[in-house]
């Protein structure tokens, strides 16, 4: 059986174009479906949340796609698994679905490749969550987030008492549905919300504090705007996400180990797109993924 679903990954047979991202074609297949269903099927982390994906693939909220060597180059920024070329995901803001792309050429099909179609895909499933359903979502997980907040924003800016964080959850939950083209007003208004309510309680003398907050402003400009200087001039802000990945481990007491930090700035869902990975069977993701089914 493991064969003939192996055979369902490597030949791209029957295929159908199902979207066209930023120019490229993205092209899937009732037998890609079958195949990528039953890994769901066959893995440990993905049986509990089987029946709601199997409903978002036939509303195609998950598209499993063939991935090409164009669509890698292009995408590669935004994906998560960045490393394994044979398998990755998108949420794509401007429709609001995830894709899964799988390499034609896939030559290994068992345990980690099933694991790795699954957790790309859950990852990719809580920004899906947070663009479409909001409201639930930020009910759900607001709890964690603010926890996770409040870590984060206590290392940065080195804060000696407690800091409002569900007001600035509430405000940058909408970076989830905003683009480059409109975030410049985003980022002053979130300068201003974060000024307000830290200035205060920060240990940090006011030199340092603008110092800081300026730093983490455009640390997200840059990642937005233009990841490849992005890229190049991480190092230079350590000091913002050093305590990012603190935060992790503070939080849930586990590193994480499966992304780069830094969406984390504006972009709650993705702390939640972590905790799928690193604890896939809670009964929060599980609940997550019954929100969108």
């Amino acid at each position: 059986m493991e064969k003939n679903i192996q055979e369902l990954f490597a030949l791209p047979i029957g295929l159908k174009q199902v979207a066209n991202i930023e120019g490229m074609k993205l092209y899937s297949s009732e037998k890609l479906k079958k195949a990528f269903l039953f890994s769901f099927s066959k893995s440990g982390r993905g049986k509990p949340i089987y029946s709601s994906i199997e409903k978002m693939v036939d509303n195609n909220l998950i598209t499993p796609c063939y991935l090409s060597k164009n669509l890698f180059r292009l995408f590669k920024h935004k994906m998560t698994g960045g490393n394994k070329k044979t398998i990755m995901g998108f949420y794509y803001l401007q429709n609001k679905r995830v894709y899964v792309l799988i390499d034609n050429n896939i030559n290994a099909f068992g345990t980690g490749s099933n694991d790795l179609i699954v957790s790309t895909t859950m990852h990719e499933c809580m920004h899906l969550c947070a663009g479409r359903f909001k409201s639930k979502f930020l009910s759900l997980f607001k709890p964690v987030l603010k926890k996770f907040y409040e870590n984060t924003f206590t290392g940065i800016f080195k804060l000696n008492a407690p800091l409002n964080t569900e007001k600035i959850i509430n405000f940058i939950i909408r970076f989830e549905n905003n683009t480059p083209k409109v975030i410049n007003k985003e980022l002053s208004d979130y300068f201003r919300l974060l000024e307000k309510e830290m200035k205060d309680i920060t240990s940090l003398n006011e030199k340092e504090f603008r110092k800081v907050l300026t730093d983490y402003i455009v640390s997200i400009k840059i990642s937005i705007t233009s990841f490849p200087v992005f890229a190049k001039v991480y190092r230079k802000y350590v000091h913002i996400f050093g305590p990012l990945h603190k935060s992790y481990e503070q939080t849930f007491g586990k590193r994480n180990k499966y992304t780069t930090v830094f969406q984390e700035l504006y972009s709650p869902s993705e702390v939640i797109c972590v905790l799928s990975e690193m604890a896939p069977n809670t009964s929060i993701i599980r609940k997550a993924f019954k929100l969108m089914d």
